[in-house]
């Protein structure tokens, strides 16, 4: 197995190599598993139109950067320049919400499918994309909002374990899985995700 992960994980790939392949093709170049804003503002400046933030899913280092937590910074530096889409910790519907509310065009859902697509072939992923399709517009229901374009930064509260963010509001201070809260003041738990998963988010959406 290591052998065959070391095939596949190139260490002599650099910037040299992307330049190359600027120079050969005239399309758009999209580059996965970005995980610091200096990456992510070099890869703009030598001609990637698009990033996506990903740790894999934890997959080689449980322990690597959060995308979900990178995004705001990472927007805020070439969100103008660039298209933002995130991978990792994408286990429901609202995660996608959140995602998208801080600031990411487009988000990849990871395994999800593939859960859909042992549990029941084609017909299994079709039923997963229904169901994600729900979960986000009953989100959206309960932030009030009825487009995409109108999610915003203030839709979200990221949390480190009990304590927000910097600069979040101290009412935001909770724990476990991702929570939702709604206009009348009730709160919906969304399903309780895996470890890694639940690494991978850390976030919980608001009106």
């Amino acid at each position: 197995m290591g052998e065959l992960l070391d095939a596949a994980m190139d260490p002599t790939i650099s910037y040299d190599d992307l330049a190359i392949i600027r120079d050969l093709w005239p399309g758009k170049i999209v580059v996965k598993g970005v995980q610091n804003v200096e990456d992510s503002q070099r890869l703009i400046d030598a001609g990637v139109d698009g990033i996506i933030l990903s740790n894999h899913g934890g997959r080689q280092l449980d322990r690597a950067p959060i995308p979900f937590r990178l995004l705001p910074e990472v927007v805020r530096e070439v969100g103008k320049d660039a298209t933002v889409m995130i991978d990792t910790g994408i286990m429901n519907g609202a995660d996608i919400v959140a995602s998208i509310a801080l600031g990411a065009k487009f988000t990849l859902i990871g395994r999800a499918y593939l859960y859909g697509l042992m549990a029941g072939g084609r017909q299994g992923v079709d039923r997963t994309i229904a169901i994600l399709r729900s979960e986000i517009e009953r989100t959206m229901k309960l932030l009030g909002v009825s487009t995409l374009a109108e999610l915003e930064p203030r839709h979200v509260t990221q949390l480190t374990r009990l304590m927000p963010l910097a600069g979040a509001p101290a009412e935001a201070v909770g724990g476990g899985a991702p929570r939702v809260r709604v206009a009348s003041g009730t709160t919906a738990r969304a399903p309780k995700a895996s470890a890694s998963a639940s690494k991978g988010t850390g976030s919980r959406a608001k009106n």
